[in-house]
């Protein structure tokens, strides 16, 4: 790949972030269990959970000690505290700094064609993807309301869109200092709608049929003609 000032984003299979593997449950009251990698992983795990489904802070470092069936001093000592602990968590799922990173510059100018099909689906395929989706949702979940380590990913994560789209649509950027803004606020609504607020019917629509109406209105950005 050439050099340049932004990355480009990937197909849906190429950029699939680094999973951590899932750990074998402990038995209650076991405090310290042998197998260090293990036990960190099943309380990444449990706390990814909790996070994604109560946010930042309606997660405690108990709950998420019970939910790992650990001692709650263990998770102290691996993680120091509860930021810590959400910043491992997210991190051990997926890294924000390669999401669209991973397409030459020839299969870029392919992806030029259908551009409004393939934007939507590449943003929405880390949230359909069930080893990404609980990082994302904990992510935006958290940051509504408060935390600075999950504001600081989520704008990486909009970030990296952003410069996906820049290599993209580098005509309607220019043309319209808008565009970045319109496409990437039409996206996030529509993830906190169906991902994080689980607003029905659209949390639990079938997702072609959701592309179905979707692509149409992304389409609309790339054949707006310019204003005077």
């Amino acid at each position: 790949m050439s050099e340049r000032s932004a990355s480009p984003c990937p197909d849906n299979a190429a950029a699939r972030p680094v999973v951590a593997a899932r750990g074998r449950g402990p038995s209650r009251g076991s405090g310290r269990r042998p197998g260090r990698s293990s036990t960190r992983t099943q309380i990444l795990t449990a706390a990814l959970e909790l996070f994604a489904a109560k946010g930042y802070s309606g997660t405690t470092m108990r709950g998420i000690a019970q939910q790992a069936q650990v001692d709650p001093a263990l998770i102290h000592h691996f993680f120091n505290n509860k930021d810590g602990l959400f910043r491992d968590a997210v991190s051990a799922r997926i890294d924000m700094s390669t999401l669209f990173d991973a397409l030459t510059d020839e299969e870029v100018e392919a992806r030029r064609k259908n551009r409004g099909e393939w934007i939507a689906r590449t943003f929405l395929s880390f949230w359909e993807d069930e080893s990404t989706r609980p990082a994302l949702v904990a992510v935006y979940r958290t940051s509504l309301s408060e935390g600075a380590t999950a504001r600081a990913f989520r704008d990486r994560f909009e970030a990296a869109f952003a410069s996906c789209l820049g290599w993209i649509a580098p005509d309607e950027i220019e043309r319209t200092p808008a565009f970045m803004s319109l496409v990437s606020a039409q996206l996030a609504g529509l993830v906190m709608l169906r991902y994080v607020l689980a607003v029905e019917p659209l949390a639990s629509l079938d997702f072609e049929d959701l592309m179905e109406w979707l692509v149409p209105a992304m389409e609309v950005h790339f054949d707006r003609l310019p204003q005077e």
